[in-house]
């Protein structure tokens, strides 16, 4: 078979005669090629490629030599990089003599060619999937840029001196390479968009000196027209500078402030959209990334940005009137479908969410999907079929544009052209190949419009217009009492005195623009929402006072606008929990929470929680105000949703309790680990020697109270106990001779201060609130006592000066934290204590007293309203159980060491029951009114309301529990 039959072995019938043309011209081309005869040459695979392409054939025919130059040398086979590239590129320059723009301009044409020849024929020969094809070229370019800036920078140097700052220091370029170009995702025909920057204002160091502006600015015309400008030769890339500040009326170059002013007060949304792929690709690197961490508050706000769905809705809507104009429905970029709707996507994300995620702040969309699938945001479903059709489209893309070396993002009217495509795509025709388009354009725009379609609310503007005309105060009272009752929303006349109220506010009179637009927007969505409660003149207002929280960053407005979820969500939390109102007021960062009711009703395990919090504080890591919000942020978010399946009845009181407790010990855990690091690296770890060895002492922290008991409530403090191990000798920490501030401590100053550390980090007040407020008064000697005690002093302390009521508290006492050792240490001391035989008479007086101590102080005698009782205070409330409880366990734990193993008085009273120390009838009704009690205690602090209750409630409950106090301890409350 002669090699004219091979060369159309893979080629349709309808584009032989253009191979066999291209063939012929070939052959007269490569006459004087006297390589050629020493290669073996793959006929079919080259009819092929040139059946799918006009651009190689032609160039070919042109110049011969570069395809003989690729085959020989084996670079049709090799996937180069960037350092590749530049280093023949700078070869180039230099063996050639290139001393002057004209012979740089050549030299880079011709190596263009060379290499756009070889990526071409490469993505055709299936050599390279797509990803590779746009690595590829993105290195190709960015080689050109940097080392183009290079040569002219140092021939501007030579003939204007050399451009300083204020110090004398000599300053480069900078060029950001913006799109496709900064994403690693450039195509075959696409423009370079760039922006030039430099460092600070000054002027050149020569004979002549100029203003560094004009310098960069001089720099910056040259380095286009080397680039940009067509010759004989073709052009390098196309240049587009109107992504820089002012676009085309700016200046080409702009310091490091103008920049920074410029996007401080005139930035725009599409400016920031566009920032998200932007990367140094050329000049003075070290200065680009002080440019780029400048620029990223601009990029990335530090609260979550759900206006950014507004803004790129109105981006694709020009797009799509531009399109619909121009009748270009078949471009698969820009139309709908097209790969700026997956663009879109992912970018739209990383602006609403980039600022507190550094996961998101990344450049390849198809990591960005990635992303957004890991966290949630995206089903991994909806990744995946939107990276298939990338693939797809990008690929598609590169083939109409390898075709002709031309910019088109059109799927081809002409006939042959669709053919070529066709076979580049390794499809048996157009229609097939058609239909494949469009199903991944039509997948696409699914997926699109499911993240940017504007919500259906039952009550917006357009199917509710009553309801609007209404929130602008348009009609009278009598007609607005009727339109809410039409709407099925109670407590008419309250819920208009609100709104009155609430249009009246100074600050909402202040507000104009994207905030006025969006809370007009909302409010007739809201007050449907409205109807759905059942006291609307309760809810309303709290509801209110969240909005007047987040009118100046109306994001958050946007928010609520774009999930109906998340607003029904809030109204419904609002209106079961003033707390959770407040909370979300104080802090209105947690609506984010609302976003997935999935998420906010799962109940986490303590592993899921320790690793959630470790992903979010490596974000910050090294930052140390950084990781005291993040913590307060965690928790806010953590109890928001405990609250939010409280108040839905999806958790019993114990499960509550449990969820706050497992919050407080995750949070205790990464804080001492917090603390700790932050002493080990200032004075080394604690050392000391017991019996001539070694030993490295630790911290254990106790846990009395309601920790300790696991019985948290909202609002909780902490109570704990700090004890360390570290005795013998030589009891100081191993300085780190060579560091900064590196000086050792003895232990005892060394653990004191880890105890300041962790109690600062729990019980500062930051703009997110205080993790906990943090009681001490259990340690030894409580408020005289030393904050750290050694495990030794503890026990001496509780051997032979705790109180009866110390050794109460020490019944809920465990360790939380601490080493094995320790651990042991403690629970031997405890259980000694604990079980030892008493005199009874003294401990029966001693719990009595102390009891009626409470009550007198705590009690609901001091309250200004007569007749009602403290909840947990008064004769037959919380504390008489566990009172009892406590008491019953010092008094027989000697002979029943095991009912010293558990700290909450539930477990307790089980315990008992169990040994006969009291009956089950007695256990019965006192965890019966203990579930109640703290039920009702937990609820009244959801409804911010106080432990005073009408003096006519649970009268039968304390009525029982004083009657088994006056059977157990023989005397009457």
């Amino acid at each position: 078979m002669s090699a004219s039959e091979i060369l159309l072995k893979h080629v349709p019938p309808s584009l032989h005669e253009k191979v066999t043309r291209h063939w012929h011209d070939w052959q007269q081309a490569c006459a004087k090629i006297e390589e050629k005869s020493d290669l073996k040459i793959d006929y079919a695979v080259l009819g092929r490629i040139w059946a799918c392409s006009d651009f190689i054939p032609n160039l070919c025919i042109r110049r011969p030599e570069i395809w003989f130059e690729l085959e020989q040398s084996d670079l049709l086979n090799i996937d180069l990089n960037l350092q590749a590239y530049t280093s023949e590129l700078e070869i180039l320059l230099q063996s050639t003599a290139a001393n002057n723009d004209h012979a740089l301009m050549q030299v880079l044409r011709l190596f263009r060619q060379k290499h756009m020849l070889r990526i071409a024929w490469r993505d055709l020969a299936n050599l390279a999937n797509t990803k590779q094809t746009l690595q590829n070229l993105t290195d190709l370019a960015e080689s050109c840029v940097d080392t183009t800036l290079e040569f002219l920078y140092q021939d501007l140097c030579e003939q204007a001196g050399t451009p300083c700052d204020a110090e004398g220091k000599a300053q480069r370029l900078i060029v950001l390479g913006m799109g496709k170009l900064g994403g690693y995702e450039l195509n075959f025909s696409s423009d370079i968009d760039l922006i030039f920057a430099y460092g600070e204002e000054g002027e050149t160091q020569g004979k002549r000196p100029i203003a560094n502006s004009q310098f960069f600015s001089r720099l910056g015309q040259r380095f286009i027209k080397a680039i940009n400008e067509i010759t004989a030769d073709g052009f390098v890339f196309r240049v587009d500078m109107r992504l820089r500040p002012y676009g085309e009326s700016g200046p080409l170059a702009m310091s490091f402030a103008g920049m920074e002013q410029y996007y401080q007060t005139q930035g725009r949304d599409w400016e920031r959209y566009a920032m998200i792929k932007a990367r140094v690709i050329g000049g003075d690197r070290e200065a680009g990334t002080e440019l780029m961490a400048m620029l990223k508050p601009f990029i990335y706000r530090r609260y979550l940005d759900f206006g950014a769905f507004e803004s790129i809705r109105e981006m694709k809507a020009l797009i799509d009137s531009q399109i619909k104009r121009k009748g270009n429905k078949h471009n698969i970029k820009l139309g709908k479908g097209g790969i700026r709707e997956i663009e879109f996507i992912g970018q739209t994300f990383q602006l609403i969410r980039g600022g507190g995620d550094a996961d998101l702040q990344i450049r390849s969309i198809l990591k960005v999907l990635q992303q957004l699938s890991a966290k949630g945001f995206l089903t991994h479903q909806v990744t995946d079929e939107l990276t298939d059709s990338y693939d797809f489209l990008r690929r598609l893309e590169n083939r109409l544009q390898i075709y002709a070396d031309g910019q088109t993002h059109l799927l081809p009217e002409d006939s042959s052209i669709q053919q070529s495509i066709t076979l580049s795509m390794d499809f048996d025709n157009w229609s097939d190949l058609l239909d494949a388009t469009n199903q991944h354009r039509h997948r696409v725009h699914e997926h699109f419009n499911d993240v940017f379609s504007v919500p259906e609310f039952s009550g917006d503007g357009s199917s509710e217009p009553e309801l609007a005309i209404l929130w602008r105060g348009e009609v009278d009272d009598d007609d607005a009492i009727e339109l809410l009752k039409a709407q099925g929303i109670n407590e008419c006349e309250q819920v208009i005195e609100h709104l009155d109220k609430f249009r009246e506010l100074s600050l909402l009179k202040s507000i104009a623009g994207d905030a006025q637009k969006r809370l007009d927007k909302l409010m007739p969505c809201l007050l449907s929402e409205l109807s759905s409660v059942k006291k609307a003149g309760r809810t309303l207002p709290r509801v209110l006072d969240l909005i007047t929280a987040i009118l100046r960053r109306s994001v958050y407005l946007s928010l609520l606008i774009e999930y109906p979820g998340a607003l029904k969500q809030m109204v419904h939390l609002c209106a079961a929990s003033p707390w959770i109102a407040n909370l979300l007021t104080r802090y209105p960062i947690l609506l984010d929470q609302l976003l997935d009711p999935r998420e906010l009703y799962e109940i986490p395990e303590k592993f899921q929680l320790q690793q959630e919090l470790e992903i979010i504080l490596q974000r910050v890591k090294g930052d140390e105000e950084g990781q005291m919000e993040e913590l307060r942020k965690f928790k806010q978010a953590k109890v928001l949703h405990v609250a939010a399946k409280d108040v839905a009845g999806a958790m019993s009181i114990f499960e509550v309790s449990e969820q706050l407790t497992l919050i407080a010990e995750v949070l205790l855990e990464k804080t001492y680990a917090l603390a700790w690091q932050h002493l080990l690296m200032r004075h080394g770890r604690p050392r000391c020697e017991i019996d001539g060895e070694a030993y490295y002492p630790q911290m254990a922290i106790i846990a009395y109270g309601k920790l300790g008991g696991e019985e948290l409530g909202y609002g909780s403090d902490l109570d704990l106990v700090f004890l360390h191990d570290s005795k013998g000798t030589n009891q100081t920490t191993e300085c780190q001779p060579g560091k900064e501030n590196n000086r050792s401590l003895d232990n005892n100053t060394f653990f004191a201060r880890l105890a300041q550390r962790i109690i600062h980090i729990l019980g500062t007040q930051t703009a997110n609130g205080r993790l906990y407020e943090v009681d001490m008064r259990l340690r030894p000697n409580g408020s005289a006592g030393m904050l750290v005690s050694s495990i030794d002093a503890f026990e001496q302390y509780q051997q032979e000066k705790a109180w009866t009521w110390e050794y109460q508290a020490l019944i809920r006492a465990r360790m939380v934290l601490g080493s094995a050792h320790l651990a042991e240490e403690f629970g031997r001391i405890r259980r000694s204590v604990l079980t030892r035989s008493r005199d009874l008479v003294s401990l029966k007086q001693d719990v009595i007293e102390m009891r009626q101590k409470m009550r007198d102080a705590l009690g609901s005698k001091g309250s200004k309203k007569q007749g009602q009782f403290h909840l947990k205070q008064d004769a037959g409330g919380i504390v008489d159980i566990e009172f009892i409880a406590q008491y019953k366990v010092l008094k027989t734990a000697a002979d029943y060491p095991e009912l010293v193993e558990m700290t909450s008085t539930e477990q307790l009273l089980e315990a008992l029951k169990q040994h006969d120390i009291l009956d089950a009838t007695q256990v019965a009704k006192l965890i019966d009114a203990y579930e109640l009690y703290r039920s009702r205690a937990h609820q009244r602090a959801l409804q911010e309301q106080s432990s005073l209750l009408e003096d006519d409630e649970f009268v039968t409950q304390r009525s029982d529990v004083k009657q088994i106090w006056q059977n157990v301890l023989g005397t009457a409350l």
